[in-house]
């Protein structure tokens, strides 16, 4: 027994010293790579069904009377840093310095801190009837505005899709920019098991934990490119140590969110609300547009994302839409990846000078 006991010991404290230093890790790496950003305002609002959301306000610095504030609106697996990363690559802040009230949203699915007991909330359906409507009205509410301008980046565009004309009124909205939305979510090959799983009840879907392997591996992220960077964005199309701080802003993906995309992948795509398709709501659609898609968009492709271009407006007549493929074809510093739309090298100048002319109009 002896003989047993002192191994088993030094195992134990290994075991310790090795949670001790990776704890210690995670903190440095943490501090070391976060870029704080200071706010007008920063607000939580709960929700009526038991969730929470947040507003943070960036201030223009000289403001314009005429200007309509503009809401931003983030993607899967990130909060509102999705907009607002550092001092000079943020959209919301180009706006905000051209005299627009930016206001950006974290989605309960961009929360750190998710309760137990919201994990079955956390769905698409969940934000499209509560999140999205609530902070349109609270933005409306603390700025007097009739209409707000939206720009949603991936999910944030797809969110506007399932809302627009349902739980956010029509009138609610001016105009709207949409960065590497998806209409539809495919995954070739994958069709089978995606309908598998998509049979598994909610609640025993586990979340897709990335955050704390994000902050363990950023500090080698950028000395080698693997598949992953390849998947989410064109590694040459960013200025050195910025995907490393991008690293800092990955939240896990909550299970309930994780059955929705597979259920559409599984389905062949078309993305819907409690069964219901969104695509036929957007022929609908009144608002001048702007659609945004990287030629080298592995998670939203480019077809996908002019998809809900050509269906955009399609009942109404002639409505004032864009689409611009960023590609080096089309005249652009590189071919976009899809976290290139909102961290790209030359993003300032190709997507956020883009979008600010066009909300100016």
């Amino acid at each position: 027994m002896t003989d047993l006991a002192f191994p088993v010991e030094w195992v134990a404290l290994a075991a310790a010293l090795f949670a001790v230093a990776a704890y210690a890790h995670h903190r440095f790496w943490l501090r070391r790579l976060t870029v704080p950003q200071p706010y007008a305002a920063h607000v939580r609002i709960a929700t009526p069904d038991g969730s929470e959301f947040e507003l943070r306000r960036v201030s223009p610095s000289v403001p314009r009377a005429d200007a309509v504030p503009v809401l931003l609106v983030h993607g899967v697996a990130i909060d509102h840093r999705n907009h607002d990363l550092l001092p000079d690559l943020s959209l919301a802040r180009t706006l905000a310095a051209e005299g627009r009230d930016a206001w950006l949203l974290t989605l309960r699915t961009g929360r750190p801190d998710v309760r137990f007991r919201e994990r079955g909330g956390m769905t698409f359906a969940h934000m499209v009837e509560h999140d999205l409507p609530l902070a349109v009205a609270e933005v409306r509410a603390r700025t007097g505005a009739r209409a707000l301008d939206y720009v949603g980046f991936s999910m944030g565009g797809m969110l506007l899709y399932a809302s627009l004309g349902r739980s956010v009124a029509a009138a609610e909205i001016r105009r709207v920019v949409i960065i590497g939305s998806p209409v539809r979510v495919r995954r070739p090959g994958l069709g089978w098991a995606a309908r598998w799983l998509a049979r598994m009840p909610a609640p025993f879907w586990p979340k897709l934990p990335l955050r704390l392997p994000s902050v363990m591996v950023a500090f080698v992220s950028e000395a080698f490119w693997t598949p992953i960077h390849h998947h989410v964005c064109n590694p040459d199309n960013f200025a050195p140590g910025v995907i490393r701080r991008t690293l800092m802003t990955i939240h896990d993906i909550p299970g309930a969110l994780c059955r929705d995309f597979t259920r559409w992948a599984g389905h062949g795509g078309p993305i819907d609300v409690g069964g219901v398709s969104v695509e036929a709501g957007l022929a609908a659609c009144a608002q001048p547009v702007l659609f945004l898609a990287g030629q080298a968009d592995r998670v939203a492709p480019p077809s996908s994302v002019r998809a809900a271009f050509e269906m955009w407006g399609r009942d109404r007549g002639e409505v004032d839409k864009s689409f611009v493929l960023l590609s080096a074809d089309a005249g652009c510093s590189a071919d976009y990846g899809h976290g290139d739309l909102a961290f790209g090298r030359m993003a300032p100048a190709e997507v956020f000078a883009p979008v600010e002319r066009f909300l100016g109009r």
